[in-house]
Protein backbone atom coordinates (compact mmCIF):
# COMPACT_ATOMS: atom_id res chain seq x y z
CA UNK A 1 0.00 0.00 0.00
CA UNK A 2 1.34 3.45 -0.90
CA UNK A 3 2.12 5.87 1.87
CA UNK A 4 -0.33 8.43 0.47
CA UNK A 5 -3.20 5.95 0.87
CA UNK A 6 -2.05 4.58 4.22
CA UNK A 7 -4.38 5.28 7.11
CA UNK A 8 -3.16 7.93 9.54
CA UNK A 9 -4.27 6.41 12.81
CA UNK A 10 -1.33 7.24 15.09
CA UNK A 11 -1.22 10.41 17.22
CA UNK A 12 1.32 13.04 16.25
CA UNK A 13 4.71 12.80 17.91
CA UNK A 14 6.21 15.65 19.90
CA UNK A 15 8.68 16.29 17.09
CA UNK A 16 5.93 16.71 14.49
CA UNK A 17 4.02 19.06 16.78
CA UNK A 18 7.17 21.11 17.40
CA UNK A 19 7.91 21.30 13.67
CA UNK A 20 4.30 22.30 12.95
CA UNK A 21 4.46 25.00 15.63
CA UNK A 22 7.61 26.45 14.03
CA UNK A 23 5.62 26.71 10.79
CA UNK A 24 2.79 28.53 12.57
CA UNK A 25 0.48 25.50 12.55
CA UNK A 26 -1.30 25.43 15.90
CA UNK A 27 -4.85 25.09 17.16
CA UNK A 28 -6.43 28.53 17.34
CA UNK A 29 -9.96 29.79 17.99
CA UNK A 30 -11.13 33.02 16.38
CA UNK A 31 -14.55 32.71 18.03
CA UNK A 32 -13.08 32.89 21.52
CA UNK A 33 -10.92 35.84 20.45
CA UNK A 34 -14.02 37.63 19.14
CA UNK A 35 -15.91 36.88 22.33
CA UNK A 36 -13.12 38.21 24.55
CA UNK A 37 -12.76 41.33 22.39
CA UNK A 38 -16.49 42.04 22.65
CA UNK A 39 -16.47 41.40 26.41
CA UNK A 40 -13.48 43.60 27.22
CA UNK A 41 -14.52 46.36 24.82
CA UNK A 42 -17.98 46.39 26.38
CA UNK A 43 -16.44 46.74 29.84
CA UNK A 44 -14.11 49.45 28.56
CA UNK A 45 -16.96 51.43 26.99
CA UNK A 46 -19.08 51.08 30.14
CA UNK A 47 -16.20 52.59 32.15
CA UNK A 48 -15.65 55.40 29.63
CA UNK A 49 -19.34 56.14 29.10
CA UNK A 50 -19.97 58.57 32.01
CA UNK A 51 -16.97 60.72 31.11
CA UNK A 52 -17.75 60.57 27.40
CA UNK A 53 -21.35 61.55 28.05
CA UNK A 54 -20.25 64.59 30.06
CA UNK A 55 -17.84 65.57 27.29
CA UNK A 56 -20.55 65.27 24.62
CA UNK A 57 -22.90 67.41 26.70
CA UNK A 58 -20.13 69.99 27.04
CA UNK A 59 -19.61 69.86 23.27
CA UNK A 60 -23.31 70.53 22.68
CA UNK A 61 -23.19 73.47 25.08
CA UNK A 62 -20.09 74.75 23.30
CA UNK A 63 -21.86 74.46 19.95
CA UNK A 64 -24.58 76.81 21.19
CA UNK A 65 -21.95 79.53 21.60
CA UNK A 66 -21.80 79.85 17.80
CA UNK A 67 -24.88 82.09 17.99
CA UNK A 68 -23.36 84.25 20.73
CA UNK A 69 -19.61 84.49 20.07
CA UNK A 70 -17.72 84.96 16.79
CA UNK A 71 -17.56 81.80 14.71
CA UNK A 72 -13.81 82.12 14.15
CA UNK A 73 -13.26 81.87 17.91
CA UNK A 74 -15.73 79.09 18.66
CA UNK A 75 -14.87 76.77 15.75
CA UNK A 76 -11.27 75.92 16.83
CA UNK A 77 -12.53 75.18 20.34
CA UNK A 78 -15.22 72.90 18.92
CA UNK A 79 -12.68 70.98 16.85
CA UNK A 80 -10.30 70.62 19.78
CA UNK A 81 -13.07 69.39 22.10
CA UNK A 82 -14.40 66.93 19.52
CA UNK A 83 -10.89 65.64 18.90
CA UNK A 84 -10.40 65.03 22.62
CA UNK A 85 -13.66 63.06 22.75
CA UNK A 86 -12.73 60.88 19.78
CA UNK A 87 -9.21 60.21 21.05
CA UNK A 88 -10.41 59.61 24.62
CA UNK A 89 -12.80 56.90 23.43
CA UNK A 90 -10.93 55.43 20.46
CA UNK A 91 -7.47 54.92 21.97
CA UNK A 92 -8.60 52.92 25.03
CA UNK A 93 -10.91 50.75 22.91
CA UNK A 94 -8.16 50.09 20.36
CA UNK A 95 -5.66 49.29 23.13
CA UNK A 96 -8.11 46.91 24.81
CA UNK A 97 -8.88 45.24 21.47
CA UNK A 98 -5.22 44.68 20.63
CA UNK A 99 -4.46 43.44 24.14
CA UNK A 100 -7.44 41.07 24.11
CA UNK A 101 -6.45 39.61 20.74
CA UNK A 102 -2.82 39.08 21.79
CA UNK A 103 -3.52 37.64 25.24
CA UNK A 104 -6.36 35.37 24.10
CA UNK A 105 -4.26 33.99 21.26
CA UNK A 106 -1.33 33.39 23.63
CA UNK A 107 -3.60 31.46 26.01
CA UNK A 108 -5.37 29.40 23.34
CA UNK A 109 -2.15 28.67 21.42
CA UNK A 110 -0.25 27.96 24.66
CA UNK A 111 2.50 30.45 24.02
CA UNK A 112 3.76 32.93 21.45
CA UNK A 113 3.87 31.61 17.89
CA UNK A 114 5.57 33.58 15.13
CA UNK A 115 6.12 32.31 11.61
CA UNK A 116 6.02 33.84 8.12
CA UNK A 117 5.34 30.51 6.43
CA UNK A 118 1.52 30.81 6.52
CA UNK A 119 1.70 33.98 4.39
CA UNK A 120 4.21 32.61 1.90
CA UNK A 121 2.92 31.64 -1.58
CA UNK A 122 1.95 27.98 -1.84
CA UNK A 123 0.97 26.26 -5.09
CA UNK A 124 -1.40 23.99 -3.15
CA UNK A 125 -3.60 26.97 -2.29
CA UNK A 126 -4.41 27.58 -5.96
CA UNK A 127 -4.66 23.91 -6.87
CA UNK A 128 -8.32 23.24 -7.87
CA UNK A 129 -8.13 19.69 -6.53
CA UNK A 130 -6.88 20.81 -3.12
CA UNK A 131 -9.45 23.60 -3.05
CA UNK A 132 -12.25 21.14 -3.80
CA UNK A 133 -11.08 18.94 -0.93
CA UNK A 134 -11.06 21.91 1.45
CA UNK A 135 -14.66 22.75 0.56
CA UNK A 136 -15.84 19.40 1.91
CA UNK A 137 -13.31 19.17 4.73
CA UNK A 138 -14.44 18.43 8.28
CA UNK A 139 -13.13 21.81 9.47
CA UNK A 140 -15.29 23.76 7.02
CA UNK A 141 -18.36 21.75 7.98
CA UNK A 142 -17.77 22.55 11.64
CA UNK A 143 -17.23 26.24 10.84
CA UNK A 144 -20.54 26.27 8.98
CA UNK A 145 -22.34 24.64 11.92
CA UNK A 146 -20.76 27.11 14.35
CA UNK A 147 -21.93 30.04 12.26
CA UNK A 148 -25.41 28.55 12.08
CA UNK A 149 -25.53 28.10 15.86
CA UNK A 150 -24.45 31.71 16.44
CA UNK A 151 -27.07 33.04 14.02
CA UNK A 152 -29.80 30.97 15.68
CA UNK A 153 -28.79 32.01 19.21
CA UNK A 154 -28.54 35.69 18.34
CA UNK A 155 -31.79 35.56 16.37
CA UNK A 156 -33.62 33.99 19.30
CA UNK A 157 -32.12 36.56 21.67
CA UNK A 158 -33.22 39.50 19.54
CA UNK A 159 -36.68 37.99 19.13
CA UNK A 160 -37.23 37.31 22.84
CA UNK A 161 -35.81 40.61 24.07
CA UNK A 162 -37.45 42.62 21.31
CA UNK A 163 -40.83 41.05 21.95
CA UNK A 164 -40.64 41.78 25.67
CA UNK A 165 -39.35 45.31 25.17
CA UNK A 166 -41.66 46.35 22.35
CA UNK A 167 -44.47 47.46 24.64
CA UNK A 168 -42.06 49.36 26.89
CA UNK A 169 -40.52 51.11 23.90
CA UNK A 170 -43.92 52.13 22.59
CA UNK A 171 -44.95 53.60 25.96
CA UNK A 172 -41.62 55.26 26.80
CA UNK A 173 -42.40 58.37 24.74
CA UNK A 174 -45.15 59.34 27.21
CA UNK A 175 -42.89 59.75 30.22
CA UNK A 176 -40.16 62.00 28.90
CA UNK A 177 -36.44 61.83 28.18
CA UNK A 178 -35.46 60.04 31.38
CA UNK A 179 -37.94 57.26 30.76
CA UNK A 180 -36.74 56.78 27.18
CA UNK A 181 -33.14 56.48 28.37
CA UNK A 182 -33.95 53.96 31.09
CA UNK A 183 -36.05 51.92 28.65
CA UNK A 184 -33.20 51.96 26.14
CA UNK A 185 -30.76 50.56 28.69
CA UNK A 186 -33.39 48.08 29.84
CA UNK A 187 -33.56 46.72 26.29
CA UNK A 188 -29.84 47.01 25.55
CA UNK A 189 -28.46 45.16 28.57
CA UNK A 190 -30.15 41.78 27.91
CA UNK A 191 -29.08 41.95 24.28
CA UNK A 192 -25.46 42.66 25.21
CA UNK A 193 -25.40 39.91 27.83
CA UNK A 194 -26.93 37.44 25.39
CA UNK A 195 -24.43 38.31 22.65
CA UNK A 196 -21.53 37.98 25.10
CA UNK A 197 -22.81 34.67 26.45
CA UNK A 198 -23.33 33.31 22.93
CA UNK A 199 -19.85 34.30 21.73
CA UNK A 200 -18.08 33.09 24.88
CA UNK A 201 -19.97 29.80 24.94
CA UNK A 202 -19.33 29.12 21.26
CA UNK A 203 -15.71 30.25 21.73
CA UNK A 204 -15.10 27.89 24.66
CA UNK A 205 -16.52 24.97 22.70
CA UNK A 206 -14.54 26.08 19.65
CA UNK A 207 -11.23 25.91 21.55
CA UNK A 208 -11.83 22.24 22.35
CA UNK A 209 -13.07 21.58 18.83
CA UNK A 210 -10.07 23.27 17.19
CA UNK A 211 -7.65 21.27 19.32
CA UNK A 212 -9.44 18.06 18.37
CA UNK A 213 -9.39 19.01 14.67
CA UNK A 214 -5.71 19.95 14.86
CA UNK A 215 -4.84 16.65 16.52
CA UNK A 216 -6.85 14.86 13.84
CA UNK A 217 -5.01 16.69 11.05
CA UNK A 218 -1.63 15.99 12.64
CA UNK A 219 -2.15 12.23 12.88
CA UNK A 220 0.56 10.08 11.36
CA UNK A 221 0.73 6.75 9.58
CA UNK A 222 3.01 3.93 10.71
CA UNK A 223 5.33 4.69 7.78
CA UNK A 224 5.63 8.34 8.80
CA UNK A 225 6.48 7.37 12.36
CA UNK A 226 9.11 4.90 11.16
CA UNK A 227 10.65 7.49 8.86
CA UNK A 228 10.69 10.05 11.66
CA UNK A 229 12.44 7.62 14.02
CA UNK A 230 14.93 6.91 11.26
CA UNK A 231 15.59 10.63 10.78
CA UNK A 232 15.97 11.23 14.50
CA UNK A 233 17.72 8.07 15.68
CA UNK A 234 19.44 7.07 12.43
CA UNK A 235 19.15 4.09 10.08
CA UNK A 236 18.50 0.87 12.09
CA UNK A 237 21.02 -1.06 9.94
CA UNK A 238 23.72 1.49 10.69
CA UNK A 239 22.83 1.38 14.39
CA UNK A 240 23.13 -2.42 14.42
CA UNK A 241 26.51 -2.25 12.68
CA UNK A 242 27.75 0.28 15.23
CA UNK A 243 26.53 -1.91 18.06
CA UNK A 244 28.34 -4.91 16.52
CA UNK A 245 31.58 -2.94 16.26
CA UNK A 246 31.15 -1.73 19.84
CA UNK A 247 30.76 -5.31 21.06
CA UNK A 248 33.87 -6.35 19.14
CA UNK A 249 35.86 -3.51 20.72
CA UNK A 250 34.61 -4.49 24.15
CA UNK A 251 35.55 -8.13 23.52
CA UNK A 252 38.99 -7.03 22.31
CA UNK A 253 39.50 -4.95 25.42
CA UNK A 254 39.12 -8.06 27.60
CA UNK A 255 42.12 -9.68 25.84
CA UNK A 256 44.57 -6.89 26.77
CA UNK A 257 47.23 -7.09 29.51
CA UNK A 258 50.71 -8.59 30.10
CA UNK A 259 49.28 -11.96 30.99
CA UNK A 260 47.79 -12.33 27.51
CA UNK A 261 50.61 -10.69 25.52
CA UNK A 262 52.40 -12.73 22.83
CA UNK A 263 55.11 -10.10 22.18
CA UNK A 264 56.84 -7.67 24.57
CA UNK A 265 58.80 -4.58 23.47
CA UNK A 266 61.16 -2.82 25.82
CA UNK A 267 64.41 -0.84 26.24
CA UNK A 268 66.93 -0.17 28.97
CA UNK A 269 64.43 1.91 30.89
CA UNK A 270 61.77 -0.81 31.05
CA UNK A 271 59.02 -2.39 29.07
CA UNK A 272 57.06 -0.31 26.66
Amino acid sequence: MGESSEEKSQPATDKKLRDARKKGQVAKSQDLVSGMVILLCTLCISVLLPKARAQVEALIDLTALIYIEPFAEVWPRLLDHAEQIVIGITLPVVAVTVGAVILTNIVTMRGVVFSVEPIQPDIKRINPGEGFKRIFAMRNLIEFLKGLVKVVLLGLAFYVVGRQALQALMESSRCGEGCIESTFYLVLKPLVFTVLAAFLLVGAVDVLMQRWLFGREMKMSHSEQKRERKDVDGDPMIKRERQRQRREMQALATKLGLGRASLLIGDSGGWV
